[in-house]
């Protein structure tokens, strides 16, 4: 991004230096984009950037070629730069020095690429600096006529029907300037529709079987980000379905159910490390019943959930590759509790006999990381430990996607669980079995998303 704004910058001292070189009608241009870009200007001269002293750029570079007009009016929301960002050309993609804006005489057979290389650093004026966007694309293309350039402009692009051609800017008449607020609030929203072959172990806390079966899921996200300020909440929903033979007959049976909510609160401490606070709760939705006997109840909403209350340091670096984001909180005070409905199945979960709730205090560590490499694959992992210094509870989760197209991927999804809290399990052959507990999903995945 630096390089970036060093190139811009020079490109604005080369069009200074050889101004009497340059036709009226493009230096006109350009002493309106000096008038009105000032701002923009000044964050450009507040920037400590390295100079390349073997760049050569000179005016025939850029005075005659249109291609380079968008660097030189103040910032714009172009449609189709965000468009092209978002369905990337594979065959141009570059592997070296992808921040550096090429260079391209008018006469060369590569403007549509330098296109769109300019529409790629507009992107991230965006998404770094959407304070200085001064209009939509829309609102451009609806300023009637050209707007007069005359001493007491001050800077800023004028909404359309705000200043009559040829009138002088007064008290009363003063153009009004077209602002961008900046977003503190994003949200997204994730669809995925699965089949899937899946395996369990015999003593999955929650039961199942392997089998073939469909699943759905959901995902939204609101965060909120200002100044040293964050807050962000997801909110995660998954249910899936396998049929069975039971007495000849072919029922319906889930194999993954849940509903999990998270919700953390950090403020800045000092670089990467944040105070924060963490609440995690998370249950079920539909009753399962025990393969065997179809009348013994095993897990049901609320029964159990689970609650997790945890204040400590976050840590979220920047890497130079965008395409990783990592968070590992570190919580010295946990609280976690678990609450079972049905009296009956309580000390399935490690709760005393004739009591529905229980609750520890200890320690927890949670780790999020999502890295996006070889450009369609994407690994999301999740750790969480938590001991309470008498028993441990730990839960792994990596879930590797293959995007096919922009609608469908493949997906590998494998969940490894130790809970030495509940009453151990036997197998089909009565023997007792271990704390660890895994399952894992291969899955063809419908994707949509908001």
């Amino acid at each position: 991004m630096n390089k970036c704004f060093a190139l811009i910058a020079l490109l604005f001292l080369s069009i200074t230096a050889v101004s009497q070189e340059t036709p009226d009608s493009i230096m006109e241009s350009f002493r309106y984009a000096d008038v009105v870009s000032a701002e923009l200007k000044a964050k450009f001269d507040s920037l400590d950037l390295p100079f390349d002293e073997g760049l050569d750029v000179t005016v025939d570079d850029i005075s005659d070629n249109p291609v380079y007009f968008k660097l030189f009016m103040p910032i714009v929301l172009y449609g189709t730069a965000v468009s092209e960002a978002i369905t990337p050309d594979k065959e141009n993609q570059m592997t070296e020095n992808d921040e550096l804006l090429p260079i391209a005489p008018l006469d060369s057979d590569n403007d549509y690429t330098l296109s769109r290389m300019i529409d790629e650093v507009l992107v991230r004026v965006y998404l770094d600096h959407p304070e200085l966007v001064k209009m939509t694309e829309e609102e451009l293309m609806g300023v009637p006529g050209i707007i007069p350039i005359t001493d007491d402009i001050t800077g800023g692009i004028f909404l359309p029907g705000t200043m009559a051609s040829g009138l002088k800017p007064t008290k009363e008449n003063t153009p009004e300037l077209a602002r961008v607020k900046k977003r503190n609030w994003k949200t997204f929203g994730n669809f995925q529709g699965k089949y899937t072959q899946s395996h369990y172990s015999e003593n999955w806390y929650k039961g199942g079987e392997s089998n073939h079966s469909v699943l759905g899921q959901i995902n939204l996200e609101a965060n909120y980000a200002k100044n040293q300020t964050s807050f962000d909440n997801k909110l995660e929903m998954k249910l899936g379905y396998y049929t069975t033979e039971v007495d000849g007959e072919t029922k319906f049976r889930t194999n993954d159910d849940l509903l999990r909510f998270t919700s953390k609160f950090g403020l800045k401490a000092w670089e990467s490390w944040y105070y924060s606070a963490q609440f995690q709760g998370y249950t079920q939705f539909m009753d399962v019943y025990d393969t065997k006997d179809p009348t013994k109840l095993k897990s049901k909403f609320f029964a159990p959930a689970y609650g997790n209350l945890s204040v400590g340091m976050d840590y979220k670096p920047k890497f130079k590759n965008k395409n990783i984001t990592l968070s590992v909180m570190i919580s010295p005070v946990s609280y976690n509790c678990r609450y079972v409905s049905v009296d009956s199945i309580a000390t399935n979960f490690g709760i005393e006999m004739g009591k529905n709730f229980k609750y520890t205090v200890g320690s927890r560590f949670d780790g999020n990381l999502k890295w996006k490499f070889l450009t369609d694959f994407t690994w999301t992992s999740k750790a969480q430990f938590y001991t309470s210094y008498e028993s441990t509870e730990v839960n792994l989760e990596n879930t590797i996607d293959y995007k096919l197209s922009k609608y469908f991927s493949l997906q590998f999804f494998c969940h490894w669980r130790f809970d030495d809290s509940v009453k151990r399990k036997t197998n089909k052959k009565g023997e007792l079995m271990g704390y660890g507990q895994f399952k894992e999903f291969f899955t063809l995945n419908f994707n949509y998303q908001w």
